[in-house]
């Protein structure tokens, strides 16, 4: 096998990878939660890991960032709530299964008002073929909106790929963690490359995927709207 086989171009990090980041309102030491007798701390991740993200919503993302996804909560859920303040934005919506690792987040900081945290089943019930109620990945669908940064970490990623491309718009930047993961790969059916760094792939939907998706989002919106209007649960 060649190198450049070992080696896809693709799993390579860019050079804009080593840009430093601009981190300014909390160093890194300053993020973290306790949960039980453990202490989460950026470092587990990597010394890298926040400063990283930092440059990336520093030089990727395009204003105004007005509603933010997030999928698998954590240390990252501290640094976006601290960008969503800066940005002046309205939601940050973030969702995890673990509804105790999610409460510990915030448990020794104040939560900003735009954050907004949900513990969802991963994968919903199983009652009958005919269950309303939404999961981890779906559950964003009930807002009815489009986001305009979207981070996809912890579970169900490849699911939760497709419900972001759903709920992007042209300009809405796509996160995602841990991305040269062999069975995340099928994401690029989707999306297109802007920036691989050492831990993090930057997205946008391609735009002929974007198109070609418009009449299934409508009928997604439609039937959306039928079970809102109708006042049937869906995990809201």
């Amino acid at each position: 096998m060649s190198s450049s086989q070992e080696n896809p171009s693709f799993l390579a990090p860019t050079h804009s990878a080593n840009r430093r980041s601009n981190l300014k309102q909390r160093s890194a030491s300053q993020y973290g939660f306790n949960l039980s007798s453990r202490r989460i701390d950026p470092d587990a991740y990597g010394a890298d890991y926040l400063s990283e993200l930092a440059r990336i919503l520093d030089s990727h993302v395009t204003l105004p960032v007005r509603r933010i996804l997030e999928w698998g909560s954590g240390i990252t859920t501290q640094l976006l709530a601290d960008y969503a303040e800066r940005w002046s934005s309205e939601l940050l919506l973030s969702l995890d299964e673990n509804s105790a690792y999610q409460k510990a987040i915030f448990a020794d900081r104040e939560l900003p008002r735009c954050v907004r945290l949900k513990a969802v089943d991963l994968q919903g019930p199983g009652r009958s073929q005919r269950d309303p109620e939404l999961n981890y990945a779906t559950y964003p669908l009930s807002l009815g909106a489009q986001f305009d940064l979207i981070y996809i970490d912890g579970r169900r990623r490849m699911e939760c790929a497709l419900i972001a491309a759903i709920l992007s718009h042209s300009g809405t930047t796509v996160i995602i963690h841990d991305y040269r993961r062999s069975r995340y790969q099928p994401i690029l059916a989707l999306f297109q490359i802007i920036d691989d760094g050492p831990q993090f792939r930057v997205l946008r939907i391609r735009p002929d995927i974007q198109r070609a998706m418009e009449p299934g989002i409508e009928a997604i919106s439609g039937y959306m709207r039928c079970l809102i209007t109708n006042r049937i649960p869906i995990g809201a």
